[in-house]
């Protein structure tokens, strides 16, 4: 099986996994679902480009599949903790570039880190996070930090900055940060003229350092 660009596989298809699976496809990627259970695979088979009853704990399972020539490679596994771990080991040890994992608790997180998995995954924590600083601050959409520093925000455009060009926001003046798009309405555009006067509701998406786009936040 020949991999391009932006194709990812999911293992577990629980709750989390099929609506993982489900986003991707939406955006147009290539996913590859994977469970031991016959009736989630079935689940998923109008999710995903393809949909596997697939043990990934076993190496021969592994590189039968070519899952170290994807992109991302998802184990979205439950509450089985044991086959989590092995599952990850095994994708590490057979040269998977990039493994995020699902992580029940803290302490499976941190065995996860260890055997190297490349980013671990709390949805509930993670979104609990998020509806928290939205509450909060009106300014922002959305937060989410990415890991090694760095973050990516939807920073909403009030009456301080009405009128304003986009390139003099005080988050377009940091070298540290970058203006990915703006939103206005229902159209994002991802080449955004920086000439561009701002509209109330207008939303810049916005990464960099997490800490100099949380100051920055915080000052408008």
């Amino acid at each position: 099986m020949k991999v391009d660009k932006k194709q990812f596989a999911v293992i577990g298809l629980g709750r989390f996994g099929l609506a993982l699976c489900e986003e991707l496809m939406e955006q147009g990627a290539q996913v590859l679902a994977l469970d031991i259970d016959e009736q989630r695979v079935k689940l998923a088979a109008d999710k995903a480009s393809h949909a596997i009853i697939a043990d990934c704990s076993s190496e021969d399972t592994v590189a039968e599949l070519k899952l170290d020539e994807y992109d991302i490679v998802v184990v979205a596994i439950g509450d089985d903790i044991n086959t989590s771990i092995l599952t990850t080991l095994v994708l590490k040890e057979m040269g998977t570039k990039t493994v995020w994992v699902k992580a029940k608790n803290k302490f499976h997180a941190k065995i996860l880190y260890k055997i190297g998995a490349d980013r671990i995954i709390s949805p509930e924590r993670d979104m609990g996070i998020r509806i928290a600083r939205s509450m909060l601050d009106r300014r922002v959409f959305d937060f989410l930090a990415l890991g090694s520093g760095l973050a990516i925000a939807e920073v909403v455009i009030g009456g301080k900055h009405l009128g304003e060009r986009i390139d003099e926001h005080p988050c377009a003046k940091s070298n540290k940060l970058k203006i990915l798009a703006y939103k206005r309405g229902a159209t994002i555009y991802d080449q955004p003229d920086l000439s561009v006067s701002l509209e109330i509701g207008d939303i810049l998406i916005v990464a960099g350092e997490e800490e100099v786009l949380k100051e920055k936040i915080r000052l408008l």
